[in-house]
């Protein structure tokens, strides 16, 4: 879940990235809110061999790690699966699944999925995502719709556009992201760009909650 939180086509990074709420009265930061399962150091994966384009994977938190990692407090270890699939007869095709269970605490269990399609037509690739978390009760049920386009104008030079809306079952209002990403490399330079917004983070409104994040990176391959 968390290796495949957004598989649409990007130039650079993911449209929800970057932007980050800063509370004042705390000084910490309360980052875009995503379905992605669980991540962290003491996770384990495992990535199947590709059998006639179809591929199994898997990842497992024990439930200590699961406790401690990242502040998330689980009770219990974290296990998903999901099956990825490239259909011979349909070049540039490729549609995933995955799945997951995830217990908070010993009343909240949510259960957690994504659903995923992406396509490339020469220099054209399109994708589109739909994730879910089916909690105990409407508020801890969320939902998210990941639609993006890319484009290689050369064989050095890539460009893409995104969305991302998040339909918390908290809020009345979707926490809403966009943005552009672009891609150039000529010898060993490489140069790549993201410039994203995300508005009303965790659903909560406000100019405040309204963020923008940039980045540009330059790496040199001697």
């Amino acid at each position: 879940m968390s290796g495949w939180d957004d598989m649409t086509p990007s130039a650079y990074e993911e449209v929800w990235a970057y932007a980050t709420y800063d509370t004042t009265t705390t000084g910490t930061n309360d980052e875009v809110v995503m379905i992605n399962g669980r991540a962290g150091n003491s996770l384990w994966r495992y990535d199947s061999p590709s059998f006639s384009g179809v591929s199994i994977h898997a990842s497992y938190v024990q439930a200590a790690s699961a406790a401690s990692e990242n502040d998330h407090g689980d009770v219990n270890s974290y296990t998903d699966f999901g099956i990825q699939i490239a259909p011979e007869m349909v070049e540039g095709l490729s549609i995933g699944y995955a799945t997951a269970e995830v217990d908070e605490s010993a009343t909240i269990s949510n259960d957690e999925s994504t659903l995923w399609i992406k396509y490339t037509n020469g220099p054209i690739s399109v994708g589109y995502q739909a994730s879910d978390v089916d909690g105990q009760t409407a508020t801890q049920d969320d939902e998210a719709t990941l639609m993006s386009i890319s484009y290689a104008v050369t064989d050095d030079l890539s460009i893409s556009y995104g969305t991302a809306e998040v339909d918390l079952g908290s809020s009345t209002t979707d926490q809403e992201s966009k943005g552009f990403s672009a891609s150039y490399t000529m010898g060993g330079v490489s140069i790549s760009v993201a410039m994203n917004e995300t508005d009303n983070i965790g659903g909560q409104t406000g100019a405040a909650y309204d963020v923008e994040g940039y980045d540009l990176n330059v790496a040199f391959a001697f």
